[in-house]
């Protein structure tokens, strides 16, 4: 009898790099606006190590700012744009 299924929506039905994408500029335009960041989202840089656990991409993508800064920034700023992600 089958009891579980392990079943992979990750670019199948769910466009994760999509609804990251999006997320990753809400977050960077939300740092903007504290006078934390300046110039474009790092998007191309995201791309770079999509994949990675996400503490690490944010020290990638944030590496002159503190652990604090970047963890008061995933509390306040969750990804929110799960509903733009679906084929």
């Amino acid at each position: 009898m089958l009891e579980s299924i392990i079943f992979d929506m990750d670019g199948t039905l769910y466009q994760t790099n999509k609804i990251l994408e999006l997320s990753l500029e809400d977050t960077f335009n939300y740092l903007t606006s504290l006078g934390k960041w300046e110039g474009q989202t790092p998007i191309e840089k995201y791309r770079e190590i999509m994949g990675v656990p996400l503490p690490q991409a944010w020290e990638t993508l944030l590496p002159n700012h503190s652990k604090n800064l970047i963890e008061e920034t995933r509390q306040k700023k969750p990804f929110l744009n799960e509903n733009k992600g679906f084929y």
